[in-house]
């Protein structure tokens, strides 16, 4: 079982499996009934969220460089939430960043549901993901995501439909990209986490996903109940 073809091409490349060996998954797939679609709250500011680990490989030097620059031209019109326990190589960071009111820092959370309901977009720009659950999660609750157009990643989002893909170490991009989703009306924002939570609902509901990991191990009917 894989989740991302990507990585399963990998391991067919290589012949350490074979075809009739494979089943992609779409991730873990993520439970609509715990994730309910929440209406985002039209408050004149729009709030981006990072959920994660703070460290290099999630992107979260170039998340950083995005929310300087785009707080030195919104100001109070952009927020940026992070939740996650850091690397002690950025504990200096990012207090500097929450003292300057760049970010504001929540450090690990058992339930992050309040967080996506207060988001108005996800963002994931990460180098390495299997299937993100934080993608997954923050459009079933009908949230916009921008991530990294990797595998893991891109599957959880229509481009210019329910979010948008940016360049993997790309801080520039990031940037740009976060403006373009800051400028478009709040009526076309919640469109979009609309159009994740479809999305979702066709591709990644859990009970699919259950369903094909049964059917991959050649499970009768009666073990599916």
């Amino acid at each position: 079982f894989f989740e991302n073809e990507e990585n399963a091409q990998f391991f067919l490349n290589r012949k350490i499996i074979s075809d009739q060996q494979v089943r992609v998954l779409p991730g873990a797939g993520v439970n609509l009934k715990e994730y309910p679609y929440v209406p985002m709250q039209n408050d004149g500011v729009c709030s981006f969220l990072f959920v994660g680990r703070i460290m290099k490989e999630k992107g979260v030097e170039e998340f950083f460089t995005a929310a300087k620059t785009l707080k030195a031209e919104f100001s109070e019109k952009v927020a940026f939430d992070v939740v996650g326990f850091y690397e002690d190589a950025y504990k200096e960071q990012v207090g500097r960043l929450v003292e300057d009111g760049t970010i504001n820092f929540y450090g690990f959370q058992t339930d992050v549901h309040p967080f996506y309901e207060t988001a108005d977009c996800v963002v994931l720009p990460s180098y390495h993901e299997g299937m993100s659950n934080v993608l997954l999660e923050g459009a079933a609750t009908g949230r916009a995501l921008i991530t990294s157009n990797i595998s893991g990643c891109r599957e959880a989002v229509e481009e210019g439909i329910s979010g948008y893909l940016c360049s993997v170490q790309d801080a520039n991009n990031l940037t740009c990209t976060m403006r373009n989703f800051v400028q478009q009306s709040f009526e076309r924002q919640v469109q979009m986490g609309q159009n994740g939570r479809v999305l979702v609902e066709r591709k990644f509901d859990k009970q699919l996903v259950v369903a094909q990991t049964l059917d991959g191990l050649g499970l009768p009917m009666v073990m599916r109940v």
